[in-house]
């Protein structure tokens, strides 16, 4: 009886573990955008900008592409990190620096913060200041001001614990709304959730860039100095292009895991094919 329990147990590891193969293809967006309004896109409609990096992705990227005749490059969930927003590391597409700012340009590691005439600047992430905290999606209960002095890692992290990260600024309003604060606080600076680390590469869904990433020759060069998103070939080889470029689009459409409740009986003897019959009705 114990060496069947064992058995059923095995099996039903092995049929589970099949069905948790979450399915996945990619659907070609033709609507030119840039990358960061079709990363939005992808994620509103979709599952995220497509991540290309296995033999297995390349094929259904030809596959999305051959199905409308495609012959040109799109973009992926592909981006070099240079400054970018703690929440769910968005790259920048809204800022406001000041004049000569942000000018720490060789060093590892910096942080950005708002100042009460509106403009941003750059300095150490070391250093302890007050700090906005995102907590809302509506305007007024947006940002939360924490005056007690942190590391801008520190602050990091008492936003993801407390609210839900350190502050992003999406465009005037809601820089003008920290200003006011500053203002009413009677208070100079505070920091905002935008860094800098060094350049590298990541997959938006936050994939481990693996070796199988298949470059163009020459590729990326930054040949314009600002190419920080990577486009793709229907072959799936990559290219670094200015983020800014309208191109069509690759999403990623992720499918369903179906749960199923299955009972199971026996006398003592366990059938294993008509228990894995009966389990795979299930799972279909």
């Amino acid at each position: 009886m114990m060496q069947n329990k064992i058995q059923l147990v095995i099996l039903l590891a092995g049929i589970l573990s099949m069905a948790s193969c979450v399915p996945y293809k990619f659907i070609l967006i033709e609507e030119p955008k840039t990358w960061v309004e079709a990363q939005s896109y992808c994620r509103e409609k979709h599952t995220a900008l497509a991540t290309v990096q296995s033999d297995e992705d390349r094929a259904k990227l030809k596959e999305a592409a051959n199905a409308v005749n495609f012959q040109s490059v799109a973009w992926i969930g592909f981006y070099k990190v240079v400054w970018h927003w703690s929440y769910q590391n968005t790259i920048i597409s809204y800022a406001r620096w000041d004049s000569s700012e942000p000018n720490l340009l060789n060093t590892t590691e910096v942080c950005a913060l708002v100042k009460r005439n509106g403009r941003w600047a750059d300095t150490y992430c070391s250093e302890k200041r007050f700090f906005f905290c995102s907590d809302s999606y509506t305007l007024y209960y947006k940002f939360r001001y924490i005056e007690t002095s942190m590391t801008w890692h520190e602050a990091q992290t008492y936003c993801r614990t407390n609210y839900i990260d350190l502050a992003t600024v999406k465009d005037d309003n809601e820089n003008q709304f920290l200003v006011n604060k500053l203002n009413m606080e009677f208070d100079l600076e505070a920091w905002i959730g935008l860094s800098k680390t060094p350049g590298q590469w990541l997959w938006l869904d936050q994939t481990s860039v693996s070796s199988s990433v298949k470059w163009l020759s020459g590729q990326p060069d930054d040949a314009s100095g600002d190419e920080k998103c990577a486009i793709a070939s229907t072959d799936g080889e990559l290219s670094d292009d200015t983020c800014s470029t309208p191109l069509p689009f690759y999403c990623r459409e992720s499918g369903k895991i179906q749960r199923v409740r299955v009972a199971v009986k026996s006398d003592g003897y366990l059938n294993e094919s008509a228990v894995m019959e009966a389990i795979e009705k299930k799972v279909r």
